[in-house]
């Protein structure tokens, strides 16, 4: 079983080279959404257009990942775009369902 620190560390790796994604941890390093799209991106490029995304575009890049997962990748959605714009440290456990989903 992966530990919490295995699933942050193969974040890390899956989302290094990508712009404004700096993977500290499993909560404030995912906030802007971006962290989640580079994830798809790195694995489903077609799905995504990461260099359109803005790390100041929270609730859009949050829909679209969110969206795009739950449509394409049939994985649903566990937060809600609009509680990104509000949160400014998410839940870890939230984080990890999302993320093992």
């Amino acid at each position: 079983m992966l530990s919490r620190k295995d699933l942050q560390e193969w974040c890390r790796i899956t989302c290094a080279g990508y712009p404004n994604v700096d993977i500290q941890n499993l909560s404030s390093s995912f906030r802007d959404g971006l962290a989640f799209c580079a994830i798809i991106h790195k694995h489903r490029p077609h799905l995504i257009d990461f260099s359109s995304l803005s790390k100041d575009n929270v609730y859009h890049n949050n829909r679209l990942v969110f969206e795009v997962a739950e449509a394409k990748l049939g994985i649903p959605a566990l937060l809600d775009p609009k509680d990104m714009l509000s949160m400014q440290d998410m839940n870890v456990l939230n984080m990890l369902n999302v993320l093992i989903a």
